[in-house]
């Protein structure tokens, strides 16, 4: 006899008799429970400090809140940032962060900073702000042994100050970039590197500092439609549709000097699958224990480039490894964005 379950799968008598079992089992309560947010059983695996001008493209928005949604990494804080540019400065982007805690009933969450008011002037010479003091404090800590990311979809203005301001931190933290080159180029018109050159070039050729760094060849691909953003995301809460509204903006913003069209690229999400989307097998056997395995993306680990003051990016010599990703795993990356947002807001 085959019995055929909700799924459509035809069963045997013997198989179908034990699915049932199983199904008895679970029962309504458990059933309620795995319909839950998910949380990992054994808690937080990384912090993270989320460093992002979330006052400039859109995409910081979206990632921040992926970011707070995923609970194998512990949010130490938000830290607000400017590009420079007019109206998109350190005190807007902190105010961003916290009208997005709000939307999704999070106040409180985690702390929020702003960052710092100006980019570097002098590559020796650190811009103090609420934000740089946030990473010195964070990365100072005794009191835990998860290993420390600064995860970073914007400038590197407060790292670099970070680093000046106190240069014991400089090997206990990892940098995870969304910005720049890869080697081979000559020059760069690369956003998040032009926000604050400085800075960039001396995290990269004067420091020990552990860098992740997501090139602009890479965070190119996470392209997603204005429609699966609808579909996905906008449907969701309070903070869904204020996301999208949030799109829409840029939309209007464009629309006199040429058609967006209807695809977005979110490129500052990938500081999610580099942080909490990791494997599931510890990298190192000896403590400290360190998930940091992203299997389905692509990355090399070259010897330390260096950048010239035009952005050029130089081959680097010696001991001091870069690993720079060169293809980003979307599918895993939207899934899990899309997914969560279901979870945790549907009705």
């Amino acid at each position: 006899m085959l019995t055929i379950d909700r799924r459509g799968v035809m069963l045997g008598t013997a198989a179908a008799a034990a699915l049932g079992a199983v199904q008895g089992a679970i029962g309504p309560a458990a059933a309620k429970t795995f319909q839950a947010p998910f949380a990992p059983l054994a808690g937080p695996r990384v912090r993270v400090l989320f460093v992002n001008d979330l006052s400039g493209d859109v995409d910081g928005l979206f990632a921040a809140v992926h970011q707070i949604l995923s609970p194998s990494a512990e949010l130490r804080g938000i830290v607000g940032t400017s590009t420079g540019r007019p109206d998109e400065t350190a005190e807007r982007s902190a105010e961003l962060a916290r009208e997005i805690l709000a939307l999704m009933d999070r106040r409180g969450y985690c702390p929020v900073h702003a960052g710092a008011a100006a980019r570097m002037s002098d590559g020796r010479k650190p811009v103090p702000s609420a934000g740089t003091q946030a990473i010195i404090d964070e990365a100072l800590r005794e009191d835990t042994d998860l290993p420390l990311y600064v995860a970073v979809g914007g400038g590197l203005t407060e790292v670099a100050s970070a680093v000046l301001l106190e240069p014991r931190i400089a090997g206990r933290f990892t940098l995870a970039w969304i910005g720049g080159d890869a080697l081979p180029l000559r020059g760069t018109s690369e956003t998040n590197f032009n926000i604050d050159p400085l800075a960039a070039r001396y995290l990269f050729n004067e420091t020990a500092v552990r860098i992740w760094q997501v090139t602009r060849e890479a965070y190119k691909t996470c392209v997603v439609s204005a429609t699966s953003l609808q579909a996905h995301v906008g449907r969701y809460g309070r903070i869904g549709p204020w996301l999208m509204e949030r799109l829409f903006d840029v939309t209007r913003k464009y629309g006199g000097r040429f058609n967006t069209g209807e695809t977005w690229n979110l490129g500052d999400n990938p500081l999610v699958l580099l942080t909490a989307l990791t494997g599931w097998v510890p990298s190192h056997v000896q403590p400290p224990l360190r998930y940091e395995m992203t299997d389905s993306s692509r990355f090399d680990d070259v010897s330390g480039p260096s950048i010239e003051a035009d952005g050029t990016v130089m081959p680097g010599s010696g001991e001091r490894a870069i690993r720079v990703y060169r293809s980003i795993d979307t599918r895993l990356l939207f899934d899990d964005f899309f997914a969560k947002m279901q979870v945790n807001f549907a009705d």
